[in-house]
């Protein structure tokens, strides 16, 4: 898997979206901080702080598969790996992840095309892993933090990779 990490970008998933023709396929772009990530309908992705998870993953499947399937799957690999932390989880269509009704997670998949030709798929999440309850407040809408709901610091670097682990161990399987 091709890696790439920064401090701090704008956005992972307009920095693959700009380089996915040059990127390879299963790439990982993160960051410790994201100034200008965003969801779905262009909705502002709050940063809150070091310690949360900001990453894009470069994908080429083949050109017939349905993106909206990506999403999906993602949304039951962060359930998942939520679990191993002991919390349960539920996937909110089409593209949270909720703790108890609060949104611990989003997820946007975005593709790109030259003519009719895919050039890839751009699946982007943002977790909140790491979170005082005073940022919480700093967003209009119900969320939460997975530190708040276990109680302790969580290694980002340590869910990230439960998480790639997880996520590939089934990737192939969904788009064949």
């Amino acid at each position: 898997m091709n890696i790439i990490y920064f401090d701090e970008i704008d956005s992972t998933n307009l920095y693959a979206k700009r380089l996915l023709e040059t990127l390879p396929d299963r790439t990982l772009i993160h960051a410790g901080r994201q100034t200008s990530g965003y969801g779905q309908f262009e909705r502002e992705w709050a940063d809150l702080g070091v310690g949360n998870l900001f990453m894009s993953l470069v994908l080429k499947p083949p050109a017939n598969f349905d993106k909206t399937g990506l999403t999906t799957y993602m949304a039951e690999v962060l359930c998942s790996v939520l679990k191993d932390y002991g919390v349960k989880a539920q996937v909110k269509l089409p593209n949270d992840v909720l703790v108890n009704g609060r949104k611990i997670a989003g997820i946007l998949a975005e593709t790109s095309t030259k003519g009719k030709a895919s050039k890839g798929v751009v699946l982007g999440a943002g977790v909140n892993l790491n979170a005082a309850e005073t940022d919480l407040l700093k967003v209009d809408k119900e969320i939460t933090s997975l530190n708040l709901e276990i109680g302790m610091p969580v290694e980002r670097d340590v869910f990230l990779n439960k998480l790639l682990e997880k996520f590939f161990s089934g990737y192939d399987k969904i788009i064949s």
